[in-house]
């Protein structure tokens, strides 16, 4: 075994290890302790080399070493300048360990990159800067903005009716909420191929007779209007913020993906008038239905919400399909045992992705949030938003904040909503609706 010292930089310093099998490389982080390990096998690239020229041990462990000729000096030569390339070669992987610790330090070590900025973490081990598209310096004003204004004294909010009533009518250009919120008995029939909204068109799901004897018999919306309501997102933002009560005081409260309020209702409220339920959220949380025990717990949770209106996305990706069949049959099982109203909407997407475009949001899919905002906005004569914050970090403390305000304790920030979804730029585009009056949106703590 030959090993070296090689430094690297002021806080980290390389020792470089070989021997006829295994070359290692480690690379120990002076500052923070941690120590990183890099090893390959050489010995079956040496082995198979046409000028492989190494001793042997024999039977008894003594070395058994070739006798020495001219072909054997000409044959080493060439056989050392084999090792000097693994030699570089492990060098350069020192470096690049070297390099890719460092920029990972600089780059994403710290809770925020900026005093008061975003905190980032990483769940799939080192992701590039520019894969991730976090670090967008154009959020930076908004977000130093928005902590001014909030550990400051906020400005005193004021309703544009105008503004609002104007966005409603651009919205309703659009689409036809009330006529689209739902499929009903009259407008499919049994057979009916429908499309996926986010998937290929060669994906189809035919609506049986179970699934149409679910649907209403009209708009679960229709001639439906309150004087002011609320959605509340799932933000963390809402944890500690004892919002409860002021949410449950509007007429009517949008809720989103089947959120728990129970034991939160201090901060999220009690009041459900309406929430969406993915499919796949059965496959994740109730282990679809495949047990006594997921399918009672299932059953007890539908229970809280008598009166309230299940909204069932079925038809945004084929990857729900067999969900969504799993789905009906419990419900055509417990037929007449809940009083929850099912909601099950067609191909909504198109049009309100439409309409969205043209405030320059154009996400792989939008959010939930801005999904039970838009609905809303054919329902309400006032709007009031909470848990809608897409960072980690509390605007009104700097502390850090989870995902959702119902995530364990301990449960790091996730960022894998970037793949499909445009959460800050959608927040953007909400606070400039807050400012000009369309919308409240809550970011403080309720008193």
């Amino acid at each position: 075994m030959v090993c070296r010292s090689i430094a690297s930089d002021v806080n980290r310093v390389g020792v470089f290890c070989a021997c006829a099998k295994d070359v290692c490389v480690s690379v120990l982080n002076k500052v923070t302790g941690r120590l990183d390990v890099f090893c390959f096998s050489v010995s079956f690239v040496v082995q198979k080399h046409p000028l492989y020229l190494s001793h042997t041990v024999g039977a008894e462990g003594a070395t058994q070493i070739p006798p020495r000729n001219e072909n054997t000096v000409t044959m080493v030569r060439p056989a050392k300048a084999l090792g000097l390339v693994i030699l570089c070669v492990a060098v350069f992987i020192l470096s690049l360990i070297s390099y890719v610790s460092l920029r990972k330090d600089s780059l994403f070590s710290s809770s925020k990159y900026y005093i008061g900025g975003p905190r980032i973490m990483f769940h799939a081990g080192f992701r590039s800067q520019f894969a991730m598209n976090f670090l967008d310096p154009s959020f930076i004003p908004l977000t130093s903005a928005v902590t001014e204004e909030l550990q400051g004294k906020p400005s005193k909010w004021k309703f544009n009716k105008t503004a609002f009533y104007q966005q409603r009518k651009d919205i309703f250009s659009f689409i036809d909420i009330p006529s689209n919120f739902s499929l009903t008995k009259n407008n499919v029939r049994v057979g009916q191929l429908m499309h996926f909204d986010y998937s290929s068109n060669k994906y189809v799901f035919s609506i049986s007779n179970n699934l149409k004897s679910l649907l209403p018999e009209a708009s679960p919306i229709r001639n439906k209007h309150y004087s002011m309501c609320a959605v509340v997102g799932n933000s963390g933002i809402l944890t500690g913020s004892h919002c409860g009560p002021e949410i449950d005081q509007a007429d009517f409260v949008f809720r989103c993906n089947f959120a728990p309020t129970e034991i939160y209702s201090k901060d999220v409220g009690k009041k459900t008038n309406m929430t969406t339920f993915n499919p796949s959220i059965l496959e994740r949380y109730y282990n679809n239905l495949l047990t006594i025990q997921d399918r009672n717990n299932f059953f007890l949770n539908l229970k809280k919400l008598e009166g309230a209106i299940l909204w069932i996305p079925a038809f945004f990706l084929h990857t729900s399909a067999t969900v969504t069949r799993t789905l009906v049959d419990f419900f055509v099982e417990h037929k007449g045992r809940l009083k929850v109203e099912l909601a099950w909407p067609g191909n909504i997407m198109h049009d309100v992705n439409k309409y969205w475009k043209t405030k320059n949001l154009s996400p792989k899919r939008l959010s939930t949030g801005i999904l039970m905002y838009t609905l809303a906005s054919a329902m309400c004569d006032e709007i009031h938003l909470y848990g809608f914050w897409p960072f980690g970090w509390d605007p009104n403390t700097g502390k850090d904040l989870p995902y959702h305000y119902y995530d364990k304790k301990g449960t790091k920030f996730t960022t894998k909503w970037q793949e499909i979804h445009q959460l800050p730029t959608e927040f953007k585009l909400l606070y400039k609706m807050h400012r000009d009056g369309v919308i409240k949106l809550g970011l403080t703590h309720c008193s």
